[in-house]
């Protein structure tokens, strides 16, 4: 998989992929860049993905994401992972709503 950007908001996001020091992924809101490991598992870069978004989607509607901690945000956002991987049928309907 490969993807270079993506836009939120009128915003565009650059991403690259490199090897991270003990991190699998990292927003620099102030660069508007996301870092990812280039040595994650596919399913552990969807929950990188899913995490790093909700940081993105905080920092662009200005929700202080310290409030909900660190550990909150990865366990919230990697469960979509699990939901998604269970239900077949869920993946189906949100593929067919966005495309």
């Amino acid at each position: 998989m490969s993807i270079r950007s993506f836009k939120y908001k009128n915003k565009r996001i650059r991403v690259k992929f490199k090897p991270l020091q003990g991190l699998y992924g990292v927003f620099y809101p102030h660069k508007l860049l996301l870092e990812l490991s280039s040595k994650l598992s596919k399913q552990m870069l969807t929950k990188t993905l899913f995490h790093e978004l909700w940081h993105i989607i905080c920092y662009l509607n200005k929700v202080d994401i310290n409030k909900i901690g660190e550990e909150k945000t990865a366990l919230l956002t990697e469960e979509y992972v699990t939901i998604l991987k269970q239900n077949k049928n869920l993946r189906k309907i949100i593929n067919e709503y966005l495309w």
